[in-house]
């Protein structure tokens, strides 16, 4: 029991407040908005910090520990834009690594959130685990940077939405001290995430407070 309110604290939370960061962040600013120099210099310096904390996560391989190549991309069942968020594109407007496409609102309102979790409660329905495709399955579902042996991009390429993201197996699969060392890692996403989200408000003229009871409340 305190193992399970300790992998809800850690990942299901953050990853459920990223999704809800990127939903509050999608209508801030037109996609071709002219970033002002502040905001560039602040979004530039939290990129730096992105890609940071994502070459540490990949020293972690945790896709070795966890054997993610037995599952052959479970979790990478949806094409590659929806794996993207407003996060990642306004993070690398202005890098090589510019994000094209990316997914529309990640996370729905909070009532339905609220609507969907307690039926969930309600009905007991437990998560179902993500299953592996078969062999002869089409590949159009598949995101187009999955390889044989695990994800194609580099560590600084991938979608913050994929680091934040651990299933029960991953979970289970790490050893304390590399289970600490990621959670550390998460609380940094997190914090660059939700900082990207201050310097749109910011750029966008809205209100510092906007979102805020939004995160509180998302469980």
């Amino acid at each position: 029991m305190y193992r399970n309110l300790q992998d809800f604290w850690h990942f299901s939370r953050p990853y459920r407040l990223f999704q809800r960061v990127s939903s509050l962040s999608h209508h801030l600013l037109d996609k071709d908005h002219e970033l002002s120099q502040r905001a560039r210099e602040s979004l530039d310096r939290l990129n730096r910090d992105r890609i940071a904390c994502q070459t540490r996560i990949a020293a972690l391989n945790l896709p070795g520990l966890a054997r993610c190549f037995d599952c052959r991309g479970a979790c990478c069942h949806e094409p590659s834009e929806r794996y993207f968020t407003v996060i990642d594109y306004w993070l690398r407007r202005h890098t090589p690594d510019e994000v094209q496409r990316y997914a529309p609102r990640s996370a729905p309102p909070l009532h339905l959130y609220y609507g969907a979790r307690l039926a969930s409660a309600l009905l007991r329905k437990p998560t179902a685990a993500p299953v592996p495709p078969t062999p002869d399955e089409p590949q159009l579902s598949r995101c187009s940077h999955l390889g044989d042996r695990g994800c194609l991009l580099s560590a600084a390429q991938r979608p913050l939405k994929c680091l934040f993201y651990a299933c029960p197996g991953m979970r289970k699969a790490l050893d304390e001290p590399t289970r600490r060392a990621y959670i550390d890692e998460v609380r940094e996403l997190q914090r660059i995430s939700i900082t990207t989200f201050d310097v749109l408000k910011l750029e966008a003229g809205v209100p510092s407070h906007y979102g805020a009871v939004s995160l509180l409340l998302t469980l």
